[in-house]
């Protein structure tokens, strides 16, 4: 049973209050019934909203209610509206973008017709897009810049722009705004990754599905055939699965807390891509594969180890803030790096970290705090393995978690809408400094 009623009771004024519990939570709005007193105290501590929760990096504060993604941390269990991972593993993007976004798993012609439709949006592409892309050196910024381009293309879909809300309690138009902007991003990425590598640009066709169409725009062709290995193109769209989304992690409540505001998903989804381009988050394999090439070999491991206990490196990819048992993850990631390893020389990189991973999982160190490899640690190999660029990987995860994102700015927009707005705990002076001639100091 997880309702029932929380009892506090406050020390400082010895009166007891009686905190509903539903589904496991206590509403913080609950809370501001609890006052201090008015007699002694410091002053910031008498904020007439009542008791706050300090929850630093929100570690164990829910923002929404969904029926999305649930993770169990103890059984290291993964569901997507109900599926397993095993029972998505043949799922196509446009599968998982309709079962998450749309919340039902599509029909064959539904699944058809979504892919027609990305396809075909893929086709029309601005003319200024490319040439603001190719302004910009790394690949990042040149999407964010992509992006842009195709928002300032359509002044129509921006919200502010047009004195209002245009998205929030309207499906349709949140659903077509939707299908633009992963289009947009599968364009961007495209441009970008093929103008990096000096490659020619392919443009997408309607005849391709999403992930062919993406790996074609990006130059991922085979140098005979000019399509995808389908070996590779298998792997990422198994990859995928796995990465569609992760409850509120930092990309996916960026999109939110952007949302909140009523603003349009290209905004979004720019968004969450700054929040995720950091080394805590999707910049997390590109950090970790640069910090492996600094180990450089095997036998530099144990010291590695040891200045990685001591605090003096960082181990990029270990530990998750979810998973308290290893992560679910892991384990179709290293499959699939044996797939695609077979017949070629072995990654020296990815037996480092092989060795890395071996001794952590028998040091006392990593056990007593329960730190494994998560998906970032090996992700970064396999990505590496099917030929993107270290540089290239956060934005390759994004097209994956694109589907979550997207999928939470739906919800945001049929919901009742609040805008983020957090409190903070103010530690400084409660009364104007004294004595201080402010003028003189201007």
């Amino acid at each position: 049973m997880s309702d029932g009623s929380l009892y506090v009771r406050d020390s400082r004024t010895c009166r007891e209050y009686e905190i509903p519990i539903r589904r496991n939570t206590v509403l913080a709005t609950d809370l501001k019934q609890i006052k201090a007193s008015p007699i002694g105290a410091n002053r910031a501590d008498k904020v007439g909203d009542g008791l706050r929760v300090y929850d630093p990096g929100l570690q164990n504060t829910a923002v929404v209610e969904t029926s999305m993604t649930y993770t169990d941390s103890d059984r290291g269990l993964l569901l997507f509206r109900g599926y397993s991972l095993e029972q998505l593993w043949h799922a196509e993007f446009e599968d998982m973008l309709h079962l998450m976004v749309w919340g039902k798993y599509p029909t064959p012609s539904q699944q058809e017709s979504l892919r027609l439709t990305l396809a075909t949006l893929m086709t029309r592409i601005p003319r200024h897009v490319s040439e603001v892309i190719e302004r910009f050196p790394p690949p990042m910024p040149m999407v964010l810049a992509g992006l842009s381009a195709y928002l300032a293309d359509d002044v129509d879909a921006i919200p502010a722009f047009n004195g209002g809300n245009i998205y929030h309690g309207n499906p349709e138009k949140s659903d077509r705004a939707i299908l633009k902007t992963v289009a947009a991003y599968a364009v961007a990425v495209g441009l970008s990754c093929s103008h990096r590598r000096g490659t020619k640009f392919i443009p997408a066709t309607a005849d391709r599905t999403y992930f062919e169409n993406l790996f074609t725009m990006m130059g991922l062709v085979e140098p005979f055939t000019e399509h995808p290995d389908p070996l590779k193109l298998s792997c990422f769209r198994r990859f995928a699965v796995l990465n569609a989304d992760h409850g509120m992690a930092l990309s996916s409540f960026s999109c939110l807390v952007t949302a909140s505001s009523l603003a349009d998903p290209v905004s979004c989804v720019v968004a969450a891509l700054v929040s995720a381009y950091g080394p805590l988050h999707f910049g997390a394999p590109e950090a970790a594969y640069k910090t492996i090439q600094k180990v450089g070999t095997v036998d530099q491991v144990p010291a590695f180890l040891e200045e990685v206990k001591t605090g003096k490196r960082r181990l990029f990819g270990y530990g998750h803030r979810t998973y308290k048992t290893v992560d679910p993850r892991v384990k179709p990631i290293k499959d699939m790096l044996d797939e695609l390893d077979k017949g070629l020389d072995p990654d020296p990189l990815l037996q480092v970290a092989r060795e890395i991973d071996r001794l952590s999982a028998t040091d006392e160190y990593f056990l007593k705090r329960k730190l494994y490899a998560n998906a970032d640690f090996y992700g970064t190999f396999f990505f590496v393995a099917l030929g993107f660029q270290p540089e290239e990987i956060p934005l390759a995860m994004l097209s994956h978690r694109l589907v979550g994102i997207m999928a939470h700015y739906r919800e945001c927009m049929l919901r009742r809408i609040r805008l983020f707005r957090p409190t903070h705990v103010y530690t400084g002076e409660t009364d104007p400094v004294q004595n201080m001639d402010v003028g003189s100091k201007l």
